[in-house]
């Protein structure tokens, strides 16, 4: 008898509990999986398309932009990116490069422990990223920025001063900053 009441006990129990929240019929609830990491980086407003530019990045600038006035007219090397070389040392070697393979702003965000320097910024209402993979600071005439033209593609200009000499040699970003502008401004327009 007590065994008997026991058991009714128990499944009045698992009735109850089982009601609890559920929809009818489902006495077990399954735990659901953790929710996906949040987003880190912020959203790219406008997205831009530059899926072209990803093998002909040399046409996202007019050659007419003064901020490549002093530099030898850019070439496609690497496939995706292109290359302004500096007539002297002082001037930068400025670099672009359309990268649709990295996860966009959001796959940098992700790996920014791993980067010694990581700088979030903005270029032309864009979100963007100074960074560097080796150097805390980004002197010894050399800067990066990347920033988010679309969710999956980030516009990357590097430059690159090499005489220390040079104005601009402990501050490079600066002309990083000034050539992602163009690019965009031309690419927009």
């Amino acid at each position: 008898m007590i065994r008997i009441g026991l058991c009714a006990l128990a499944g009045v129990a698992l009735l109850v509990l089982g009601g609890c929240g559920s929809p009818p019929g489902h006495g077990i609830v399954m735990a659901t999986p953790p929710p996906s990491p949040s987003r880190l980086a912020p959203e790219v407003p406008l997205p831009l398309e530059v899926k072209r530019y990803a093998t002909e990045p040399c046409s996202m600038l007019r050659p007419d932009q003064p901020v490549t006035k002093d530099l030898v007219p850019g070439s496609n090397e690497g496939g995706n990116t292109c290359v302004w070389r500096a007539r002297t040392p002082q001037q930068p070697l400025m670099t672009a490069t359309v990268d649709l393979a990295s996860g966009g702003l959001e796959g940098l965000y992700r790996k920014r422990n791993r980067l010694p320097y990581f700088e979030p910024t903005e270029i032309q209402g864009y979100p963007a990223v100074r960074h560097d993979p080796e150097r805390a600071i980004p002197d010894q005439g050399r800067c990066t920025v990347s920033v988010g033209v679309a969710e999956d593609a980030l516009l990357t200009v590097t430059t690159t001063i090499a005489d220390p000499k040079t104005l601009n040699y402990p501050v490079p970003c600066p002309d990083a900053d000034l050539l992602a502008n163009a690019i965009i401004g031309d690419v927009t327009s």
